[in-house]
């Protein structure tokens, strides 16, 4: 028999009275709490609409205009235009090239493409060498370089470039309302009634809008609608890649000699990378504030010659394996 000792103790009680073991009162407390919590917490605030970012920045958002400083062509002058119906095939590349002033011709020395490379721009196309036309800048680019290394992999026969980059623009003038806004949308469509609509979409920008203070959330919301213009203008069908891109001087320090004097926005790039969605053919194209630091930046901003081959090399693994390889030829 039990003692009373051991009947009142809480050892003795326990074969004669059912007990709830004693995590069932910690999980009935945490339930109640999270209850609470639900009931209480303040609500997240809600996302914002690409009209309100634009609004928000509207004083610090410069007028690019639509055309700005557009290169010169740099071909010689008898050197005809090529008919653009001519080069199109399964085996050409037409790359719809967007951003600021590292999307355009700014790289020094330019550069003169070798192999059947060509760029669009006012309804024709020609043999492209630098400074590429429809883009800012009379200096050189990246994709010069680039479309030399895609057709000498036999990845492609033929490149188009049409580059509409525009220096110093930010993702408030390409997205809805916004001054590039325009340009972008009827460049595609222009491409599409010529039966060009682009195999490719290479974006590179946001310097300047981490230089603005764009959050993570704001330049996310931007560059979601400027991919929805991209895709309602273009089809569905193209390849999108949306570089990183951030790394800029700043002004207030000013010497392009002291690393200090340079900033770059994790939120940024974070948003960049986040709009990456293979399922949507949305990929992430290079890094640049890795790829091309600040030494590499002939004046604190763009890119040298060598930065530009190292970015153009940079292409090559994502073009190759984003699962539109052109047929090898027979």
């Amino acid at each position: 028999m039990l003692s009373r000792a051991d009947f009142f103790s809480g050892r003795g009680e326990r074969p004669f009275t059912p007990q709830r073991p004693r995590w069932a009162g910690l999980v009935a407390g945490l339930s109640v709490l999270a209850a609470f919590t639900v009931e209480f917490s303040p609500a997240a605030p809600p996302r914002p609409t690409p009209q309100e970012v634009r609004a928000k920045y509207a004083a610090v958002t410069p007028d690019v205009g639509s055309r700005g400083e557009l290169a010169v062509y740099a071909g010689p002058t008898d050197e005809p235009a090529v008919d653009c119906g001519g080069l199109l095939g399964p085996r050409t590349m037409i790359a719809l090239v967007l951003g600021q002033s590292n999307a355009s011709n700014t790289v020094d020395p330019g550069y003169a493409a070798t192999r059947p490379v060509y760029a669009y721009a006012g309804g024709t196309c020609h043999r492209v060498r630098d400074a590429v036309p429809g883009a800012t800048g009379d200096k050189g680019s990246s994709w010069t370089r680039l479309g030399d290394r895609v057709v000498a992999s036999g990845l492609y026969d033929a490149v188009i470039f049409a580059d509409i980059a525009r220096g110093g623009s930010s993702i408030l003038h390409w997205g809805p309302g916004g001054q590039l806004n325009a340009l972008l949308t009827e460049t595609l469509d222009t491409l599409a009634a010529k039966d060009m609509r682009p195999t490719h979409v290479l974006f590179h920008q946001g310097e300047a809008d981490c230089a603005r203070g764009l959050s993570r959330e704001e330049y996310g919301v931007m560059l979601e609608a400027v991919l929805g213009d991209i895709r309602a203008h273009g089809g569905q069908d193209s390849d999108i890649f949306v570089s990183r891109a951030s790394l800029y001087l700043d002004p207030a320090c000013g010497d392009r000699h002291d690393p200090a004097c340079y900033a770059a926005c994790p939120a940024i790039t974070a948003a960049q990378t986040q709009a990456a969605d293979p399922d949507r053919r949305v990929y992430r194209g290079p890094n640049t504030d890795l790829l091309v630091p600040w030494f590499d930046r002939n004046d604190g901003y763009h890119f040298t010659a060598q930065a530009a081959d190292r970015f153009a090399e940079a292409w090559m693994p994502l073009l190759a394996r984003d699962g539109r390889k052109a047929r090898p030829s027979n």
